[in-house]
């Protein structure tokens, strides 16, 4: 552990509450204080989770080591005109969807900022996050960031240029897994399953699939190992290569990635 001790959060929705989450199970030791525009969310942090709630987001700024900003795009401009100068100088972790390091530092006054890009796998401690810094990060607010995206599950430092490859790939990419999964229950419920047996069959094959992959090996000699001549494996490579799956999901990540760039600002 580095020298913070408390962390902000501001804006307490889905990934504000998977970032508390993860700090307090894998870094007990720090402090949290929480603000949010929506009362109910206030309460969730307060009640459910026992966290400290400012009365500002200008509050949780100025008494945080490192402040989390997880509002709404479309909400910064408010959120920055409210935070009344409490960001100068201060280090701050951005998950803004299309907002650049450098429009987030120019409008709180820091040049201690860090750009992450997490998953919803976050609520469960097993998202990929995407780091950027600014230029001018001090050194040790660097290391402070990259343990904190730890609690999150496993941190990938990459040049902003990347960050919407990052959500075409990461990002977004959970969809197109959560859609394939869905499409291989399908499958099991057209050979006879029915529709809860076939999707546990496809998450089970989901996850021994990822564990494989996660020595190392390269997927193509993974799945070379499991086709054998004239089986039935290959009659269904063979059904989705004529249906275009390699295609249909390169263009799906680039056409995600592409989305991701268009909102950069």
């Amino acid at each position: 552990m580095m020298n913070m001790k408390r962390i902000g959060i501001i804006g307490f929705g889905v990934m504000g509450e998977a970032f508390a989450t993860g700090f307090m199970r894998k870094l007990p030791q720090l402090s949290l204080l929480v603000y949010d525009a929506k009362q109910d969310r206030r309460d969730a942090a307060a009640r459910t989770h026992g966290i400290a709630v400012a009365s500002s987001a200008a509050e949780v700024l100025r008494d945080s080591d490192i402040t989390v900003l997880s509002v709404k795009p479309q909400d910064f401009a408010v959120f920055t005109a409210g935070a009344k100068g409490a960001g100068r100088g201060k280090a701050v972790i951005s998950i803004l969807a299309g907002r650049k390091i450098q429009t987030v530092s120019e409008s709180l006054g820091t040049d201690q900022v860090a750009r992450f890009m997490p998953t919803l796998a976050a609520v469960k401690g097993s998202s990929m996050v995407g780091v950027s810094f600014h230029a001018d990060a001090a050194p040790r607010m660097r290391e402070e960031v990259l343990e904190l995206a730890r609690a999150l599950g496993t941190a990938l430092e990459i040049p902003e240029k990347l960050m919407s490859a990052m959500t075409g790939v990461s990002g977004s990419g959970l969809a197109f897994v959560f859609q394939f999964v869905h499409a291989m229950a399908q499958g099991g419920v057209a050979a006879g399953f029915d529709y809860r047996t076939a999707l546990a069959i496809a998450v089970a094959g989901l996850e021994g699939a990822a564990s494989l992959l996660k020595d190392g090996i390269h997927p193509m000699e993974l799945a070379s190992r499991v086709t054998s001549p004239a089986g039935t494996t290959i009659q269904g490579v063979r059904a989705l290569e004529k249906a275009g799956f390699t295609a249909a999901v390169m263009e799906a990540v680039e056409a995600a990635a592409r989305k991701a760039a268009d909102f950069e600002g």
